[in-house]
């Protein structure tokens, strides 16, 4: 999927902590918005793709309150998903970008200098890596 492509090479290219919080921060959103899209694809998932995208609220949310979040300069990132797609590669493609986000997240905390940015970043190191947990490896479960 070109948007979660997109969001992780966001990611990756994200030097300042001004950044990384403004990257993140639309990560978050697109795993909520592409969690909720899936939740129709395959009914043995729904659950796991609800309870990322309510974890991704609490993720965006938490970075949402970083003072150092620069402000949003457009529209929060389009999807684009098929009705047929495939579920379990869906949640693994959410599992992967999670874990990316987890990482960088935690890397924005330790070159955070404020207290108000390192416990945003914290906060949400924690969510993305909850939803890494959760979506990760569900590929075998659509499956059967």
């Amino acid at each position: 999927m070109k948007e979660l492509d997109a969001i992780a090479a966001r990611l990756r290219g994200g030097t300042t902590l001004a950044d990384l919080l403004d990257a993140g921060f639309d990560a978050f959103e697109v795993i909520r918005r592409v969690a909720r899209a899936g939740e129709d694809l395959a009914p043995e998932l729904f659950a796991a793709f609800m309870t990322a995208a309510g974890t991704a609220v609490e993720g965006r949310n938490a970075l949402g309150d970083a003072p150092s979040l620069p402000p949003a300069t457009g529209p929060p990132p389009a999807i684009t998903m098929s009705a047929t797609g495939d579920a379990g590669q869906l949640a693994d493609e959410l599992a992967a970008l999670a874990a990316l986000l987890a990482q960088r997240l935690a890397e924005a905390s330790d070159q955070a200098a404020g207290e108000g940015d390192r416990a945003a970043c914290q906060h949400a190191t924690c969510a993305a890596a909850d939803i890494h947990r959760l979506l990760r490896g569900l590929d075998e479960t659509a499956a059967r």
